[in-house]
This record gives C-alpha cells, sequence and structure tokens, in this order.
C-alpha cells in the first residue's frame, strides 16, 4: 500500500483526493492502492483539520513539509496559494518521492523551473495540471475529432490567476506545445486570450470572472469541429489514477515542458494585460523577471 502524504488543507480538493484513497470500495470514485496516511497543516485552522481526521481516519498531522517526507510514499501540495508550491514540494523532490503539486502550479517561472530541475536531478517524478485535462468529455470529443485541430475555442469561469490554468492546461492536452505568443484584451468581467502556435495554429481562451457555466470547448479541423462540455467530476478519480501510476512506474504522464509552458501561457497573459492587449511572445519572458500578480482578489 502506497501512503500519501497532503500539505496544506484549505481546498476542496483534500476532500476529493482524501475520498478517492481513504473510502471504502463502495464509494463510486474510491481507488485501490494507496491511502493518505497524513496531514501537512499550513496555517489552516484546528476545526478544519479535526473534520479531516475525523471522515477520513487520518491520525497524523504535522506542520512542516520537511516532517512529512520521512513517513510517506508520495505527496500532494494541495494549497490554493502556488507562490508557496516550491517550498512545500522541494522537501520531497529533494528526497526523491513523487509529487503531485496542484493548480496553480507556480505564479512564476522560476519556481516553475526550480521544481522540474529537482524533479529531474533527484529522479522524484513529478505531475501538475488541471483534472479537466483528464475528463471523460474531452477524451470523448478527441476521439470524435476528424484530423488535427488548426483552432480550439475554450470558455470557462473563475479568473486567470487561480483558474487560468484550466483553459491553458486544456489547450495543451488539445493541441500540444509550441506556443508562441499571448495578447489578453481583460475588461472587468473576463479575461480574452488569444493565443498563436509557431505552425500556425491558434485558439481563443476566455475567461469569465463572474459566470457560473462550467467548463465549454469547440474543436476545430479542417474536416469540421467537435464540441464538449465538462459536467461530471470523474476527472478527480481520473487525476488520481494518473499519479498512482506515474508512482508505480516512475513516468510523469505529462511532459515537463509542457506543464511549464500552461504557467508560461497565463504569466504572458498577466503581463499583456498590464499592458494594454500587447502580444507577448513567450521567448520574450525571463526567469527572475515576470510573475502573475492577481488583479482580483
Amino acid at each position: 500500500m502506497i501512503s500519501l502524504g497532503i500539505v496544506s488543507l484549505e481546498s476542496t480538493h483534500v476532500d476529493a483526493f482524501c475520498r478517492i484513497f481513504n473510502s471504502d470500495s463502495a464509494e463510486p470514485s474510491h481507488l485501490d492502492g494507496a491511502q493518505v496516511v497524513a496531514l501537512c497543516s499550513q496555517d489552516n485552522s484546528p476545526q478544519r483539520i479535526e473534520e479531516l481526521k475525523a471522515e477520513f481516519e487520518i491520525e497524523t498531522v504535522l506542520y512542516s513539509p520537511a516532517d512529512l517526507v520521512p513517513i510517506v510514499d508520495a505527496a500532494l501540495m494541495l494549497g490554493r496559494d502556488g507562490s508557496r508550491h516550491v517550498e512545500q514540494a522541494m522537501p520531497f523532490l529533494e528526497a526523491g518521492k513523487p509529487c503531485f503539486v496542484d493548480k496553480p502550479f507556480a505564479h512564476d517561472l522560476d519556481d516553475a523551473r526550480a521544481m522540474v530541475d529537482a524533479a529531474v536531478e533527484n529522479e522524484a517524478p513529478l505531475m501538475s495540471c488541471s483534472g479537466l485535462r483528464f475528463s471523460d468529455e474531452l477524451a470523448t470529443a478527441l476521439e470524435q475529432l476528424d484530423g488535427e485541430v488548426l483552432h480550439a475555442s475554450l470558455i470557462g469561469p473563475g479568473e486567470l490567476y487561480f483558474y487560468g490554468i484550466h483553459l491553458t492546461d486544456l489547450l495543451n492536452a488539445v493541441m500540444g506545445p509550441g506556443v508562441e505568443c499571448v495578447a489578453n484584451l481583460a475588461e472587468s468581467d473576463f479575461d480574452l486570450l488569444s493565443v498563436s502556435f509557431g505552425d500556425g495554429r491558434s485558439a481563443s481562451l476566455q475567461l469569465l470572472r463572474n459566470a457560473k457555466a462550467g467548463h465549454h470547448g469547440e474543436l476545430f479541423t479542417e474536416a469540421g469541429s467537435v464540441s464538449f462540455v465538462v459536467e461530471s467530476k470523474a476527472f478527480y478519480r481520473s487525476t488520481m489514477a494518473e499519479f498512482l501510476r506515474m508512482i508505480e512506474t516512475g513516468e510523469p504522464p505529462i511532459d515537463y515542458e509542457d506543464t511549464i509552458e500552461t504557467v508560461a501561457m497565463l504569466v504572458a497573459a498577466d503581463l499583456s494585460a498590464q499592458q494594454g492587449g500587447r502580444p507577448v511572445r513567450l521567448a520574450e519572458l525571463r526567469p527572475g523577471r515576470e510573475h502573475m500578480a492577481p488583479s482580483v482578489s
């Protein structure tokens, strides 16, 4: 049985993933082979900690990621604050232990690259993504495609700083890497990204800040188009199944450079919005200079 630890407990993803691993087999989302055995609080409330311990039968609670390292086989960084992920993940990566880092992976390219470099150097498989990448609805749409996707139109709720990774990661799953330029015509109620690939393909990503709608997409080929709407939550289980497979095989399911590109798109989009929608080439971005600065609290 693989022993898992979770760092930072405020997200609802903590509940979802604990349910997947610590429920009995009658739970539809249950996965065999791993169990959450310890929690690491990062300024989480005592009430929250006690609720998780009681519901999922977890006895061990620590307060430093480094203290968690010796007692788990792998760890999940589930905090909502992406700026803390590098400090939380690094003790595990340096110890060679597999890590899942929740969205957003990082707020800047320095942190993203530091985690990837540590993963490679210590042979510690690393995974970070939006669970929508593994949604059943997207998989069905991709099966229905006739030809290469030349343009993708993706729409979802939320704002760039926290929810934009859903769309950039969906885009990477659909069209792969190779983004050259991002322009963001942001207004108070939305971000509208125009994405250009180096080979001429394109995409439009729209984040509706106050919308209640789910994630929609339409994928265009020379032969026509296929649309999809992500409605189920089955992607939580699918994502954790990929994480377990990574632990067992040592092979990350997503190329590290793809993961970094999904962050770079957001950094470029934020910089573009600050500069009135100027198209920003990813080649312009330099670690240590650009990072995402939240414009919405």
